[in-house]
């Protein structure tokens, strides 16, 4: 039986009068991959930021790994093993690559508070980032400043991070948001490959339908403050709620 990473329970959240998040029930199952989608407005975003402590939620709970985590603190959630990207890329720009995936690394590590230290206690860092580097494609751009990459390396960087920070779960806030169409596909290979190696468990927001569709395990459809529809990408796609609600009637 797989078990459960992440459950909401009766989710409300508010702002002054307006209800954005009406009664969400979620479940992600440990090593796979979920997509939120939904119209704009739809509080998608809002639930990320209920997630990872951002907001606090109005009512209901939040589960990590059978953990209560509602109203805990960003950095006391990115400690248990959840991190998070953001529509905004969350890099230190005048780092290297490299820097930026070592001292992520570092932080979880016994040299945690020493970012200054000899070199021979840093190896073992040194090499982890290396091996991200690798694994989210930037091979041969570890020297460069982090504000010389494109808006998709920056994104590549950004999941390094989160792989470097060793989180058993990853959610990912529209990582394709401002990125041409020509490196999209680069950056879903990156995605891809971290979901085939079975180790992370991702929950992702994305609008891009034919790439949700090709990458999700399960889809939830958020839609007036609720989840409408929880399934895999071939009922979701059939589901005629969901075609009115956001899919267009079977968008492509």
């Amino acid at each position: 039986m797989s078990k459960t990473i992440l459950e909401l329970k009766n989710i409300k959240k508010s702002f002054g009068g307006l209800e954005v998040l009406k009664d969400v029930n979620l479940k992600l199952e440990q090593s796979t991959f979920k997509t939120i989608i939904g119209p704009n407005g739809a509080g998608k975003t809002t639930l990320f930021n209920l997630i990872s402590g951002a907001y606090k939620p109005t009512s209901g709970r939040i589960f990590f790994n059978d953990v209560d985590i509602t109203g805990l603190k960003p950095h006391t959630i990115t400690n248990m093993g959840l991190g998070r990207s953001y529509q905004m890329t969350n890099i230190f720009p005048k780092l290297t690559v490299h820097e930026n995936i070592r001292i992520a690394a570092q932080s979880k590590g016994t040299h945690n508070f020493h970012i200054i230290t000899n070199y021979k206690k840093l190896q073992k860092y040194i090499d982890i980032a290396d091996e991200i580097i690798e694994k989210v494609k930037l091979s041969g751009k570890g020297n460069m400043l982090a504000v010389e990459l494109s808006h998709a390396e920056q994104r590549k960087l950004e999941i390094g991070i989160q792989l470097a920070l060793g989180g058993e779960l990853i959610l990912l806030d529209e990582p394709t948001a401002g990125i041409s169409l020509e490196e999209v596909p680069a950056l879903i290979d990156v995605i891809e490959s971290i979901k085939n190696e079975g180790e992370k468990s991702i929950l992702m927001i994305e609008h891009k339908i034919n790439i949700i569709m090709e990458i999700s395990d399960t889809i939830a459809v958020l839609h007036g403050g609720v989840i409408i529809a929880d399934d895999i990408p071939k009922k979701i796609k059939e589901n005629i709620a969901v075609q009115k609600a956001y899919l267009g009637g079977g968008a492509q």
